[in-house]
């Protein structure tokens, strides 16, 4: 699948360009947490601030989403709103998903979808059926789950988000809407900027996540694939993203890892904060012995003077020590 940003001369070049990031906030005299609080009605992944973010569970991803936020209100340029606004860069005119995403395989199902949020959510929910485009739109309705939300890890899952591949997007869309962009190409155009946008907004939030972690954001990026699932207003009711292979956001396993490096890392601030304290405190003791000395010694000279003027007015007899 072509991506249109091949080679690393171009798809990592632009990070030297774009870390000349903050400029607006920065020109505007305001920081990002105020900007945002200023802008807190704007809408991000089609929902406020406050909606979007009420949402989160998540402690690193609530910080990220905070972040990514702040930079689009502040219109920021960064690296990470670069290379996922890069990603969106289809047909403007577009009045389908196929020239609106045109780095990616589209596949379009047209069809009543009608899936609870719950069972979407679940890891082993078989959503990458829908990368078959024989698969109609409502073909996971009658879909149950057994037990427990499986983790990401486990064995069959991971070979199934491995089988979907990267650069690929699944939409699901209502017949009712299909009819109105049929039937109305401005109004097809503005359902294209509203689902381009959207994902914008997830990948600049997810993307921050990714940098977070310390992975290379470029290849995150661009190891992605989406299902999106769209309501009759053509709103974003559901989606799922992959990256290399899983679903997107850390494990569980490499959260637990980011945190303990975390923890070490912090440990290794105290003790360093510690020992910078106990140096303070030897070079005060010492700069006191110094003075104490020094003192000492200048006793001893005012002394010495004191004794050789007295013997030069009355004479050595005179001076008894």
């Amino acid at each position: 699948m072509e991506f249109g940003v091949t080679g690393k001369s171009k798809r990592y070049g632009m990070e030297g360009q774009y870390q000349k990031n903050e400029a607006a906030a920065h020109n505007a005299g305001m920081s990002f947490a105020e900007l945002a609080a200023a802008k807190s009605n704007e809408l991000f992944m089609g929902e406020t601030y406050q909606e979007r973010l009420d949402k989160i569970g998540d402690k690193n991803s609530a910080n990220a989403f905070r972040e990514a936020y702040a930079k689009k209100m502040a219109g920021s340029v960064d690296y990470v709103s670069a290379v996922s606004q890069l990603f969106n860069a289809g047909n403007i005119e577009a009045t389908n998903f196929a020239d609106g995403f045109s780095q990616y395989h589209v596949i379009t199902h047209v069809g009543n979808a009608d899936i609870s949020p719950a069972n979407w959510q679940r890891n082993d929910f078989p959503f990458w059926k829908y990368f078959d485009k024989n698969t109609s739109a409502d073909a996971l309705n009658d879909w149950m789950p057994e037990g427990a939300n499986p983790p990401q890890t486990r064995g069959d899952l991971q070979r199934n988000y491995s089988r979907i591949g990267s650069g690929r997007i699944a939409v699901l869309i209502p017949e009712s809407l299909q009819k109105k962009m049929d039937a109305d190409s401005a109004y097809a155009r503005q359902i294209m900027a509203k689902l381009q946008e959207w994902k914008e907004d997830y990948d600049r939030w997810d993307n921050t996540v990714a940098a977070g972690y310390g992975y290379n954001v470029a290849e995150h990026q661009a190891g992605k694939s989406y299902v999106f699932d769209l309501d009759e207003n053509g709103d974003v009711r559901n989606c799922t993203v992959t990256s290399s292979g899983k679903l997107t956001g850390p494990t569980e396993e490499e959260q637990r890892q980011f945190e303990a490096e975390q923890a070490k890392k912090r440990k290794r601030r105290v003790k360093y904060i510690r020992i910078l304290e106990e140096s303070a405190e030897k070079r005060k003791l010492q700069e006191w012995e110094n003075l104490r000395f020094y003192q000492s010694q200048f006793g001893k000279q005012d002394c010495f003077i004191s004794n050789f003027q007295r013997r030069q007015k009355y004479g050595n007899d005179k001076i008894t020590e």
